[in-house]
């Protein structure tokens, strides 16, 4: 039998309700998006669900963190009411699930709602009122030197731009490689080269949408591929 040693990357899913006839349907899902971008990058995607993801570290060649609700400010020491369409359990997943993966050396990717909670899960905080929601133009941002977003796009690219939130402080363990000009954090790295993650507050998922859209999709996702199938060492079973 062969095996495909394409990278596995786990897209961590969320829960919701969708309507139906009988009742809400309660549904572990994620924007088709993601897995769009994953197989463009050449990887397998694969749906996570809530409360599985630190226990398939040991079969997943990286993650990434998908966009959705505030992050509830109890979890920084924001000002409570500050934020909107709050998931605490969400939050406590997905917060587990990032340190497990700093431990575990799995690449992530964080993006938006995914890059607060990087931030979040190791001493960082946010804030709102930040007005970023320009789904047609973006907005550019400005990578510094030396940094993976520079290396990536450019010292300039235009972003997507979805969001009210942002980071404020990133904490101890990551460092601001992005800006918009307006001074809004728009990306982080880690402050060691121990582990490859990334947390963007824009949307690359969307290069595969005609609108909105966001052209850095194929290289931060060529990045997460790439990275994920270095990291790949097991060895395959025959049978």
């Amino acid at each position: 039998m062969s095996h495909d040693r394409r990278p596995l990357i786990g897209i961590v899913g969320h829960g919701y309700d969708v309507p139906k006839p009988f009742g809400a349907l309660p549904v572990h899902g994620t924007p088709q998006w993601f897995a769009t971008a994953i197989t463009a990058a050449g990887g397998r995607p694969v749906i996570v669900p809530p409360g599985a993801g630190t226990d398939l570290l040991d079969v997943l060649d990286g993650l990434v963190l998908t966009g959705g609700g505030d992050v509830d400010p109890a979890r920084y020491g924001g000002p409570p009411g500050s934020a909107v369409d709050v998931d605490p359990a969400r939050d406590q997943d997905e917060i587990e699930l990032v340190r497990a993966a700093a431990v575990a050396g799995v690449p992530l990717l964080g993006v938006c709602r995914g890059l607060q909670v990087l931030a979040v899960a190791f001493g960082g905080s946010l804030r709102s009122g930040i007005g970023h929601e320009h789904p047609g133009d973006g907005h550019p941002v400005t990578t510094t030197s030396g940094s993976l977003a520079r290396a990536l796009l450019g010292e300039r690219p235009t972003t997507s731009a979805l969001h009210h939130q942002a980071v404020d402080d990133p904490g101890p363990a990551w460092r601001a490689t992005a800006w918009t000009d307006d001074g809004v954090i728009e990306a982080i790295e880690p402050m060691t080269g121990e582990w490859s993650a990334l947390g963007v507050q824009w949307h690359p998922e969307l290069a595969w949408n005609e609108w909105p859209t966001d052209p850095t999709g194929p290289a931060i996702f060529g990045w997460l591929a790439d990275i994920a199938e270095k990291r790949s060492t097991r060895t395959p079973v025959s049978s």
